[in-house]
């Protein structure tokens, strides 16, 4: 996963495991296409490496651990974005983020 920040715009990335899954034609609405997949991380690789560096997790704001729209995700050499990203809790603890990515 890639995450574009800061000024210089500077890299920063984090290897997931992940699972991609194309749409089933009845979720190709609206602005979706084909080019669109279903894509599932868990955040244990995230956690484990501390990504990104440099942001601090404040009690009562978003997590900036938390794949967001505009960050990316490189599937076998290509580069998908992150259009929507939904994270899954149990007991207050994110344990995996279902995505929509484009690409």
């Amino acid at each position: 996963m890639r995450r574009k920040d800061g000024t210089p715009l500077v890299e920063k990335d984090v290897t997931v495991r992940a699972s991609i899954r194309g749409l089933h034609p009845g979720e190709i609405v609206g602005t979706v296409t084909h080019a669109y997949s279903k894509a599932v991380i868990s955040m244990t690789q995230i956690l484990a490496q501390g990504w990104p560096a440099g942001h601090v997790v404040i009690p009562g704001a978003v997590d900036p651990r938390l794949p967001r729209v505009n960050d990316f995700l490189l599937v076998k050499g290509k580069v998908r974005q992150i259009m929507f990203a939904n994270p899954i809790a149990i007991d207050g603890t994110v344990v995996r983020v279902n995505m929509l990515v484009a690409g």
